[in-house]
């Protein structure tokens, strides 16, 4: 079962409310600014600016602020162990600062009840870490070289309709074994890694340029505009042009 989010909010802390702290279920804590001491039994760590640390339910931890923090907190369920016990590391901190602003855009222009791209973007932080992490990609090459191939034509070819049977034969692998080692090396799915991935690619071109909806849909390998756009909204809960009037929005706030 993948991760199921049931809170996500920012927080302010000058000092945790309840510094020795067990949880019923994992929390999730990313920390935008400041930083906090943590113990879980195995000595004492800090956490600093985009980084994190995840509270397993069920174990106990000491806590303090050492420096005013800004937080988000992800609560979740996950019958697997997503991001373990402790301190959290992404490399890319750009792709995290981004999701960071995601969220308060979220926040500032969604309404409350509306939970869908909240979702995504805490799918995206799964997805980021088990990459990152738990099987880097220089470790799937030492592993699997067949799977590490496949997911450097899938990064490369967006663009292009890919067929995951198509994807298997090239690795001389039956559709069952590519899809089963696919998830063993890198924690997800063939068909959810694509959807991850065009969904970013996506994010990107409506961020950052001016294409129109026909032509990103076509460079992030949709036959249609239409199709394009249900894709998008199911995971953001908003249109590719409201997405992207939404960052305009924001930019424009910022520069003034």
């Amino acid at each position: 079962m993948e991760p199921i989010l049931l809170v996500c909010k920012p927080l302010h802390r000058d000092a945790f409310v309840n510094e020795v702290f067990t949880g019923q279920d994992d929390i999730l804590m990313l920390v935008e600014h400041g930083r906090f001491m943590f113990d879980n039994g195995s000595g004492p760590q800090e956490v600093s600016s985009l980084e994190a640390v995840n509270f397993k339910r069920g174990i106990t931890y000491q806590r303090h602020i050492t420096e005013p923090a800004d937080l988000y907190l992800f609560r979740y369920r996950s019958d697997s162990d997503v991001f373990g016990s402790g301190k959290v590391l992404f490399q890319d901190r750009e792709r995290v600062r981004s999701t960071l602003r995601l969220l308060h855009l979220c926040d500032s222009t969604i309404q409350a009840d509306d939970f869908a791209c909240k979702r995504n973007l805490f799918a995206d932080l799964v997805t980021q870490f088990r990459l990152e992490n738990a099987t880097q990609l220089s470790q799937v090459s030492r592993t699997d070289s067949a799977i590490c191939a496949a997911i450097g034509y899938i990064n490369d070819n967006l663009h292009r309709k890919l067929s995951l049977t198509d994807l298997a034969a090239q690795q001389y692998l039956s559709y069952v074994q590519f899809s089963r080692r696919f998830k063993h090396a890198t924690g997800t799915t063939p068909q959810d890694y694509v959807a991850g991935m065009r969904m970013k690619k996506a994010q990107l071109l409506l961020s950052e340029t001016d294409l129109p909806i026909k032509g990103i849909a076509r460079e992030c390998g949709f036959g249609s505009e239409y199709y394009f756009s249900n894709f998008f909204r199911a995971r953001c809960d908003l249109s590719p042009s409201q997405y992207r009037t939404m960052i305009q929005t924001a930019d424009t706030q910022n520069d003034e």
